[in-house]
């Protein structure tokens, strides 16, 4: 098992941190995780309102235990949204003499400075990551000061957990697919990841200041049915080649009713399970047509469509143009 320590505030030195770990160098704050220890990137940017974050995809060999040291002299926050993808069915070691959290499957994570954290992830487990780390002062430049004192009051009276999480959904997935697509050939590389990591951060500071509103006598889930919840959503979105898992078939999984299932799913979702199903193929087909690499007809085979005219219907619905005219719309010229 690897073992990573750290206390890092910015996430160019958390970058040199695990070069130390893996035996290797980190160049221009970009490092390729060596091969005898698994595989993928993390690299890291300052962004000039002084946000570090980081971006990653990585799968490990060994497991892997993470533990951040409290920094009660120097307090900031910590926003992690991360998406795994089990690629192995090796065992886990037990961690018998500490008490960790293993990385959330599709979750946005909240922490700070003023708390240790500890979590395992598991060896083989592919992690697709973006983290930030800022301060008060940085939302002040972002934002009014009366929403950053209601942020920064609402989340430490909600400390109890030591930790706030939500999942991710259809709007987020886009944006991390976005930001981590690693496209170097991009002219405005750089202003591209700061635009889509700064709309990252909007919607989580939006979606967690709403929940306050609401959560006196709102809407609550035990934690066994926000995982199972996970599962289905990650079982819904998993291949749009073919047609998604009936109700009964994700009530079965979930051990919920259908009922139950459905009302659950939209109050953590905000979408009906099947509207949430197409918003998400309906992104997946953009992404691939925003590749260049396919025709129309075969984007929409690859997400389920055997009926071209279905397809443009749908995709128009959804986005308001065509296929054929989306990067007319993008501003990148005819096709």
């Amino acid at each position: 098992m690897l073992e990573l320590r750290y206390s890092d505030s910015v996430y160019t030195d958390f970058i040199q941190t695990c070069a130390r770990l893996f035996n290797t160098k980190a160049e221009q704050n970009y490092l390729s995780i060596p091969d005898n220890y698994g595989s993928g990137y993390m690299t890291s940017y300052m962004l000039p309102e002084g946000i570090s974050i980081m971006l990653g995809d990585t799968v490990f060999k060994d497991d892997l235990y993470l533990y951040r040291s409290p920094s009660p002299n120097h307090q900031f926050f910590v926003l992690q949204f991360n998406e795994t993808f089990v690629t192995s069915e090796r065992r886990t070691e037990k961690l018998l003499d500490k008490e960790v959290e293993t990385v959330q499957q599709n979750m946005v994570l909240l922490t700070n400075s003023l708390i240790q954290s500890k979590f395992l992830l598991p060896a083989g487990t592919r992690v697709r990551t973006v983290k930030l780390i800022f301060e008060k002062q940085h939302l002040l430049n972002l934002l009014q000061h009366e929403v950053v004192d209601k942020f920064v009051a609402s989340y430490f009276s909600q400390m109890v957990k030591k930790i706030t999480t939500e999942p991710i959904d259809a709007g987020y997935r886009l944006l991390l697919n976005d930001v981590l697509k690693n496209n170097d050939e991009h002219p405005l590389k750089f202003t591209f990841i700061q635009n889509r990591v700064l709309l990252l951060l909007e919607r989580f500071l939006i979606h967690f200041t709403e929940r306050m509103k609401t959560s006196e006598g709102g809407f609550r889930l035990k934690d066994e049915e926000v995982s199972r919840l996970i599962k289905v959503e990650s079982l819904l979105i998993r291949d749009f080649s073919v047609p998604p898992p009936t109700i009964n078939e994700l009530s079965r999984i979930s051990t919920m009713s259908p009922t139950k299932l459905k009302k659950d799913f939209k109050a953590m979702y905000g979408l009906p399970l099947y509207e949430y199903f197409q918003k998400n193929r309906m992104m997946r087909a953009k992404d691939l047509l925003m590749e260049e690499k396919y025709a129309i007809k075969e984007v929409g085979m690859m997400v389920g469509y055997s009926n071209l005219g279905h397809f443009a219907a749908s995709f128009k619905k959804e986005f308001g143009v065509l296929p054929s005219e989306l990067f007319i719309e993008e501003g990148r010229g005819d096709v």
